[in-house]
């Protein structure tokens, strides 16, 4: 994962959430892959998840990423502006529901002509 761009929550000093994001690229466009979003259990449905995801997304506008995929539910990540991406258009090694697979675009049109095949990318950051 790309430090600068995951992060955690706490309260005080213990640990209750954390998001990575990491660099990948989808056929050869470059993108960010975000997962996984993690929150404690007793911390849970207050709201720490989202604004984990709000946060990595902000951060990674800023630092002008345009693309971010993830693996989970349209009916969740949608309120963040996640979409599913048409079937067929994108592929992730192994097996994956293809409902399952969302993109959001950080900067307006950036998955326009993207597809292929999703894969890390291990080039350095900058």
């Amino acid at each position: 994962p790309r430090l600068d761009l995951s992060f955690t929550a706490r309260i005080g000093t213990l640990l209750v959430g954390s998001i990575w994001q990491s660099p990948i690229r989808v056929g050869d466009a470059p993108a960010l892959f975000l997962g996984p979003v993690t929150v404690e259990p007793p911390f849970r449905s207050r709201g720490i998840g989202q604004i984990l995801i709000r946060r990595a997304l902000d951060e990674a506008r800023a630092k002008g990423h345009r693309l971010v995929i993830l693996v989970g539910d349209e009916p969740y990540y949608g309120r963040m502006g996640f979409r599913p991406i048409p079937k067929g258009r994108a592929t992730m090694p192994g097996p994956v529901d293809p409902a399952r697979l969302l993109v959001c675009e950080l900067a307006e049109g950036a998955f326009d002509g993207v597809s292929g095949a999703i894969r890390p990318d291990y080039r350095p950051a900058g």
